[in-house]
């Protein structure tokens, strides 16, 4: 009598995914660097800059910018930073994992190769609502900024959607740098997606060359289409469109150096 020759049970793909990014979300929000850089240096910026450090001028309840209130447009501006920041912060972890070795370790488990780019960009998506929704919560609550239950819920949707482009600038600064550069890379674009986007002072007031410049980032664009939430516009139709071009481009680059480690590896 043969015995009978026992398989092992594989695991389906979507059910290592699930669990790949369930590690990573719990991973991320236990992460002291997220929660410093993330939700709180966004949510105390906002409420000094509209409170303790604007002299009283920027704090006026009657200020307006652009014809919107201060305290709400200066509220999306750093909700749109808050995004901006939780989505590309995953480039040090990549960055981290690719130097000690631990994606070569994920190839012998059930999850695809392919799939260790698709949960971090779940994962990049998910870490930035705690990090909007707490500017806006102190928007709300410390600045009494007053908007309709469905514009403060468009603005969340918006800018998690949005963030589509610097989730992809994350994967990109962490498959390019290694762990050692790949926070300096990180800082320099936060810093230059921010100041020149129009993220820590209206755009409006740059001079003419630097606006220009600003106007083409994603920062500024989705910034705009957070603006248009707060007030019920409609979306800018061009706003969306250079987002989706920056994902698009910043995509196929992530995909070639993706492609390129991996027949590297093999």
């Amino acid at each position: 009598m043969t015995a009978a020759i026992a398989t092992p049970r594989t695991i389906p793909s979507l059910a290592a995914l699930r669990a790949f990014v369930t590690l990573e979300v719990r991973r991320a929000f236990r992460n002291r660097r997220y929660v410093l850089f993330a939700i709180g240096f966004p949510t105390v910026f906002y409420l000094l800059y509209t409170g303790v450090l604007s002299g009283g001028a920027a704090a006026d309840p009657t200020a307006t910018v652009g014809g919107m209130p201060w305290r709400t447009y200066f509220m999306v501006s750093m909700a749109t930073y808050a995004a901006i920041v939780a989505a590309v912060g995953g480039a040090i972890v990549i960055a981290d994992e690719r130097s000690s070795g631990w994606t070569r370790q994920l190839r012998v488990t059930p999850l695809p190769a392919s799939a260790y780019v698709v949960g971090k960009l779940i994962v990049s998506y998910v870490v930035t609502i705690p990090a909007i929704a707490a500017v806006l919560l102190a928007g709300a609550l410390a600045n009494h900024v007053e908007l309709s239950a469905a514009s403060w819920a468009q603005i969340l949707v918006t800018l998690v959607i949005g963030s589509l482009p610097f989730a992809a600038i994350g994967l990109l600064i962490g498959y390019v740098f290694d762990a050692g550069s790949a926070q300096g890379a990180m800082m320099i674009t936060l810093f230059s997606l921010a100041i020149l986007g129009g993220l820590w002072a209206p755009i409006t007031s740059f001079p003419d060359t630097l606006a220009t410049i600003g106007r083409m980032l994603p920062s500024f664009r989705l910034a705009e289409l957070g603006r248009d939430a707060a007030i019920g516009a409609l979306p800018d139709l061009a706003a969306i469109a250079i987002l989706v071009a920056y994902a698009a481009v910043i995509g196929a680059l992530v995909a070639w150096r993706y492609r390129s480690i991996e027949a590297t590896a093999a």
